[in-house]
């Protein structure tokens, strides 16, 4: 498939969970909040990756190839980094764990920073000569 077309696909993915997330919020359904608010920067960040030709295998691979690539390069803030490492925590207690659920304050507090981050990285996925 077109390059180009999978990086579009994973950028509307992106927004259309992000459009999701918000609407649990409004609904009260944390978990699925935090789930959707999570998918949302995920499919960004491969979206982001196709323009480098990065593949990941895992969640934990995402995370290492987005600091590799666009932490360590200063081409996204640190704290995007960290933010990330955190929304994949919260997805793995949202959908795995059966004692603690999230919380209000949880998917309050990662709402703004989600969009935020979604929309950072967007902007990298819109630079079309990217050095590798």
């Amino acid at each position: 498939m077109d390059s180009n077309l999978l990086k579009k696909l994973q950028t509307e993915k992106a927004q259309r969970f992000l459009q999701e997330a918000d609407d649990m919020v409004l609904q009260g359904r944390w978990s699925l909040a935090a789930n959707r608010f999570y998918y949302a920067c995920y499919h960004i960040v491969h979206a982001a990756f196709i323009t480098r030709g990065i593949a990941t295998k895992t969640h934990d691979g995402t995370l290492t190839e987005l600091g590799k690539h666009f932490i360590l390069t200063g081409q996204l803030d640190k704290k995007y980094g960290r933010f990330f490492a955190r929304m994949i925590q919260l997805r793995i207690k949202a959908d795995y764990n059966s004692i603690a659920e999230i919380t209000e304050a949880e998917v309050l507090e990662m709402a703004p920073l989600s969009h935020e981050f979604v929309a950072a990285v967007e902007g990298l996925v819109n630079i079309t000569n990217v050095e590798p």
